[in-house]
């Protein structure tokens, strides 16, 4: 099933702020929709923070940069 709408999360040595972003996300009424996460490439430990995540909800995705290519190219990935 299609979710009725996609959040899109850029994400850049956001270890610190991401948890937060997610859990804010998670805990809204609204329910039918993904969480598309993107890693520009960080080199923090944003990855293992949202990776623990989309283990225990499926609607999170989860995709990385393999080098960093900025917000606007980040957010035409998805």
């Amino acid at each position: 099933m299609i979710p009725k709408i996609s959040i899109i999360l850029p994400t850049y040595n956001g270890a610190k702020w991401i948890e937060k972003a997610i859990l804010s996300v998670l805990a809204q009424s609204f329910t039918d929709f993904e969480l598309i996460i993107i890693n520009d490439a960080s080199n923090d430990n944003t990855e293992e923070i949202v990776l623990k995540f989309t283990v225990s909800d499926d609607r999170i995705k989860y995709i990385k940069n393999q080098q960093n290519l900025g917000i606007q190219k980040t957010r035409n990935i998805s």
